[in-house]
């Protein structure tokens, strides 16, 4: 895994592009939801499945990601997929029916993103899995900005399905700009049964899984209920809105920063455990109650910088725990399959949770808890250089 292979001038901008595709159609939602729901006319609580059907396709779809890209091809695989986000992103402002129909293949496309980008870096650019995840993660998150922060007050000033329209055209802008990766698009050699069930037979890839999964059901369930948390304190919905901007905003540095880290760190236990430990700073400081905007900001910050790291870490270590781009995507497409199903458990659960306790407190508790877990899981993880030894 020492030399870069032949790849189009493109491929750079474009796994750039992709990196702002891959969040930004989800987190754009939950901050409009109430006027997607007066549209409607239908109750916003009623179109939570906006935030998890995503997640629930990640989890169902990504066991299928590496059979398809081994038949197609990386490079025409992500081509097609770009396609499918723009037509699914699109789909959503027609009408109910069609919002849900876009919805799940825009789930479907970011699910093929997802799990190829680290075999696609592996791939293409071995010897620079740090820069390259860096690059991604910090378009993912920098977008994501946009995303949350920018939709509510952009929508008030023109409308919710404005602002679908803009992400739709970065999907068509990204597929324009991947086309030339498509002529260097290469075919994996078929896999073996038992190649391909080794890594559901592997310990050290199970606690890949389970840190990957309940990290998400943490990040997930921050982007669907933040708003609301700072809203149930007496913040304004606009002031929630930027405070989502925020809270990606923050996410920015450790993106970057992070997988440049753990590519120069031989035993990353110590950036694990301070990215996860961020994170329960930050929830421990939400079950304070304190009701002001500026501890708000603090607390979006933080959590915001602690999640973005164990995420930006989680997709260096697939790369950097594997030896092949076809162990890479194995790994990636199992550890995100029941990982994003996981992960769609935490927005329904901890909203279900606060209708019947009328308190975040014991979601609270629920989120503390499943981040100790992740830790030490991520901690396992860190006991073997590389998950197929």
């Amino acid at each position: 895994m020492n030399n870069t292979r032949k790849h189009s001038a493109f491929l750079i901008l474009g796994i750039f592009l992709l990196g702002a595709c891959m969040r930004t159609p989800i987190t754009s939602i939950p901050t409009v939801i109430n006027d997607i729901a007066a549209t409607l006319g239908v109750q916003a609580t009623s179109l939570g499945i906006l935030t998890t059907l995503p997640l629930i396709c990640f989890g169902v779809f990504s066991p299928l990601v590496p059979i398809v890209s081994r038949h197609l091809g990386n490079e025409l695989t992500i081509a097609v997929i770009t396609i499918v986000l723009f037509i699914g992103s699109y789909l959503r402002i027609i009408n109910e029916p069609l919002l849900f129909v876009g919805t799940l293949l825009v789930g479907l496309a970011i699910t093929f993103m997802n799990v190829l980008m680290p075999a696609l870096i592996t791939d293409n650019m071995p010897a620079r899995i740090g820069t390259m995840t860096s690059l991604y993660t910090l378009s993912m998150t920098f977008f994501s900005v946009f995303g949350a922060g920018l939709s509510a007050p952009v929508a008030q000033k023109t409308s919710w399905q404005f602002v679908v329209q803009i992400i739709s055209l970065i999907a068509l802008i990204t597929f324009v700009v991947w086309l030339p990766n498509v002529r260097f698009n290469r075919r994996s050699k078929k896999m073996t049964n038992h190649q391909t069930a080794s890594v559901w037979q592997n310990k050290t890839a199970w606690f890949m899984l389970f840190y990957f999964g309940l990290a998400s059901l943490i990040f997930y369930t921050l982007v669907a209920w933040l708003p609301t948390m700072a809203m149930a304190a007496g913040i304004s919905s606009t002031t929630a809105s930027l405070l989502a901007g925020l809270f990606q905003l923050a996410s920015v540095p450790s993106s970057f920063i992070l997988p440049i880290l753990a590519v120069r760190t031989h035993n990353r236990s110590k950036l694990i455990i301070a990215a996860a430990g961020t994170t329960i700073l930050g929830i421990i400081a939400l079950m304070i109650p304190i009701h002001s905007v500026v501890y708000f900001v603090i607390i979006n910050i933080v959590l915001g910088a602690a999640t973005a790291a164990t995420f930006s870490l989680e997709m260096t270590l697939f790369g950097l725990k594997t030896k092949t781009p076809e162990q890479t995507r194995n790994l990636s497409g199992m550890a995100q399959s029941i990982g994003y199903l996981i992960a769609a458990i935490g927005p329904v659960l901890t909203g279900a949770l606060q209708n019947l306790t009328n308190s975040w407190l014991t979601s609270e508790l629920l989120m503390l808890a499943v981040t100790i877990i992740f830790m030490l899981c991520g901690i396992m993880c860190e006991r073997r250089q590389y998950i197929f030894d």
